[in-house]
């Protein structure tokens, strides 16, 4: 799981940053080649947790997330 400004209201989803983070995470995983690692994804409050295809993938988006982050998130351009 990792943090997120999203929350769940009566089993709907809603962006705290109307999306921008979830699209500057997006375009960072696909950047980092991770995009089609994904298996799953789901929304809790303050959190989203991801699946992986292989463990591997799973320990490579660690390393590159911890290492990296998201220093762009939230700041997109509009």
């Amino acid at each position: 799981m990792i943090d997120a400004p999203v929350i769940r209201i009566q089993n709907k989803n809603v962006w705290m940053d109307d999306g921008a983070w979830a699209m500057d995470f997006f375009d960072w995983l696909s950047k980092n080649k991770l995009a089609n690692k994904l298996s799953g994804l789901q929304h809790m409050n303050t959190k989203i947790k991801l699946t992986f295809v292989t463990a591997k993938d799973c320990t490579m988006f660690g390393l590159k997330y911890n290492g990296n982050g998201l220093k762009y998130a939230g700041k997109r351009k509009k």
